[in-house]
């Protein structure tokens, strides 16, 4: 057995510590190189592995070795040894063809640099933008820039409109006589500026052709003008004289307005200038049953079912249940539709009625009879006609679109759920009155119209109030009567209604004088009980009618001298609608609004922003003029608390 020497011994393992040494040191360059900066690699450099690389896997190789030497293993490691370093471990070719299907070597490099998160800009102010820009954005040129008439501007009623006089008119167009004289008979002796611009554009879509024109259908026609300008006999004459000539009962024109009492009033309107015209008329509101409703509105025949009305006023909730509920009930042959207080009959939803009405109005399968466009044999009788229509066109709708209000939005939303055809748009306005156009609305208040406004407490508001009907106040000074005094809700009107009349009951007693009657007018009354109100109030037996915002819209009361606003509104469309139950066709008129000392600001904010502001005067009372009133008030508020009080037990 051979005998290894201490020495030997000693001399393997320096050896052997020398390797590791080594491997460690190889080890410690791979990491150095490794983070270097990396440099776009050569095609060739590509296309082969690196020395650095070959340098990896040879010390990769001799880790998973044993550390037991060899004879071949010193001898390769000398042989290393005297290789230099700088020589690659294979040699390389000079040129090597690329892979078609490999990526482009610049891109891999590009994509191998390391992405950098650039910093973004600091936040800045913006520049004020104008808000006349802003709400005229996306708004058609004709609503942006309406037709603008003079309030002012009216015609004599035996005038006919003569195109060279007035180029916003047309020549040789007048209205029967037949109307004229019921016009005469209700005392209208010219027409209003809203009238005088209105009927002439809708006559004159007829002059030269028949009532149904699919292939030159009639443009759509928006109307802002103020309150009591005449706006509901603008449509009213024109319907009855182009509708007067019908040969058959069919539903022509459909008038929708916001409440049963409009309509109503509408109603009348029609039957009084179409007496004697042989058209047929039909107010559909709820106030009687459906069955009742249905009977007035279409009639059993021998082919189905025909109409019984030529003429339809209805509120939009009860249209819709005629058009889902009423058998034989046909929009078909629908000339005209007008749509009165638009801007709040498209502000709210009733049962979905926009697109009930336009899927009545152009059903998706049409029955054979009732067509939706012109009957083909009217396009026999107008040969002479030159229609503009080729081959391949195909019939539009021949319905109208009139929209009439004295706040016409420029919502474009609201606007386009209609779908006018090419409308034209009327704006009827004060010269003097200030334009509005930064609101996105148009609306217009009447010339005479003389608005006040009185900042008070809130404990004097009623002290406030009852000093406006007792003492001189406004120019001609004289006590407020034959007056509207608007309240935020139906509950606050009826308590005030009931405070005033405890009030009047011992005012009266102790001065000696006349009792004014103060009645109270909100949607809880009956149909019956509000038209009983309305006869005596025009009559001169009520003094003061309480009210909410029901009577607001539309409703024409001549009588009205006097708005009282108890409860400022929040926005200015229904300021607008409140202040124009007064100074109504061309009438002198007065507006009161009673305003918190906390309700100031927002109130002023409102006018100034709808360039409204200069038009309301501020009037001043001391609270020594109303001390006189304190000890009947008192009495009524106590009066008043015992009513409550006795109705919560």
């Amino acid at each position: 057995m051979a005998v290894i020497r201490p020495e030997a011994r000693g001399a393997s393992a320096a050896k052997s510590k020398t390797r590791a040494k080594e491997r460690y040191l190889k080890a410690k360059k791979l990491r150095r190189k490794s983070r270097k900066p990396s440099v776009p690699k050569t095609k060739c450099q590509a296309a082969s592995p690196t020395h650095s690389e070959h340098e990896k896997d040879a010390f990769m190789q001799e880790e998973s070795e044993d550390d037991t030497p060899t004879t071949s293993d010193t001898d390769q490691d000398e042989h290393q040894q005297d290789t230099p370093e700088s020589e690659p471990a294979a040699a390389l070719p000079e040129s090597i063809a690329a892979d078609p299907l490999q990526a482009d070597p610049v891109q891999q490099s590009a994509a191998a640099e390391p992405e950098y998160l650039f910093r973004f800009p600091k936040p800045r102010n913006t520049s004020s933008l104008d808000p006349a820009m802003l709400a005229s954005l996306g708004i058609p040129s004709a609503l942006a820039h309406p037709t603008v008439v003079d309030a002012a501007k009216t015609k004599d009623l035996d005038d006919a409109w003569d195109n060279a006089t007035d180029p916003a008119l047309y020549n040789g167009i007048s209205v029967s006589r037949a109307v004229k004289q019921r016009l005469a008979d209700f005392g209208i002796k010219e027409w209003f500026a809203v009238q005088a611009s209105v009927i002439p554009i809708l006559l004159d879509a007829h002059a030269e052709s028949s009532m149904y024109m699919p292939y030159n259908p009639p443009r759509d026609l928006c109307v802002s003008a103020p309150t009591g300008s005449g706006k509901t006999l603008a449509y009213t004459v024109p319907i009855i004289e182009l509708l007067r000539t019908r040969t058959l009962v069919q539903l022509r024109a459909l008038v929708l307005v916001p409440t049963r009492d409009l309509a109503l009033q509408v109603g009348e309107t029609f039957d009084a200038v179409g007496r004697g015209s042989g058209l047929r008329t039909a107010v559909v509101t709820g106030n009687h049953s459906l069955r009742h409703e249905q009977k007035q509105l279409v009639k059993s025949t021998d082919d189905g079912f025909g109409s019984n009305v030529d003429i339809l006023i209805a509120t939009p909730g009860r249209l819709v249940d005629h058009l889902r509920g009423t058998p034989g009930l046909t929009l078909q042959h629908l000339r005209f539709l007008v749509v009165d207080e638009a801007d709040r009959l498209l502000g709210q939803s009733f049962q979905q009625w926009v697109p009930t009405l336009l899927h009545a109005l152009a059903p998706s399968n049409p029955p054979p009879v009732l067509q939706t466009y012109a009957p083909p044999e009217l396009q026999l009788k107008t040969d002479h006609i030159k229609w503009a229509q080729d081959d391949l066109e195909a019939p539009a709708q021949s319905v109208q679109k009139l929209l009439f209000s004295a706040t016409l939005t420029r919502d474009l939303s609201k606007m386009d759920a209609l779908q006018l055809r090419n409308a034209r748009y009327i704006s009827v306005r004060d010269g003097e009155q200030p334009r509005n156009d930064a609101l996105g609305e148009h609306f217009a208040t009447p010339a005479r119209l003389r608005e006040y406004m009185i900042v008070t407490e809130t404990s004097n508001k009623v002290l406030q109030l009852l000093r406006l009907l007792h003492a001189p106040v406004g120019p001609e000074h004289e006590p407020v009567h034959h007056a509207l005094v608007f309240a935020k809700s139906v509950d606050a009107a009826n308590r005030l209604v009931r405070l005033v009349s405890f009030f009047e009951d011992d005012w009266a007693k102790r001065q000696g004088t006349r009792r004014l009657h103060v009645q109270y007018y909100s949607s809880d009354l009956s149909a019956v009980e509000r038209a009983k109100i309305l006869r005596q109030f025009q009559q001169g037996e009520i003094d003061v009618l309480v009210c909410s915002d029901l009577i607001a819209r539309g409703i024409d009361l001549p009588e009205v001298r006097h708005v009282v606003l108890y409860d400022v509104p929040v926005d200015i469309a229904k300021y607008i609608h409140r202040v124009g139950r007064t100074a109504r066709a061309g009438r002198v008129g007065d507006a009161w609004s009673l305003v918190e000392e906390q309700e100031v600001y927002h109130f002023k904010r409102m006018l100034r922003e709808a360039n409204h502001l200069d038009r309301v005067q501020t009037e001043k009372t001391k609270n020594a003029a109303l001390d006189e009133y304190v000890p009947c008030y008192k009495a009524a508020l106590s009066q008043l608390a015992a009513v409550y009080s006795q109705q919560r037990l």
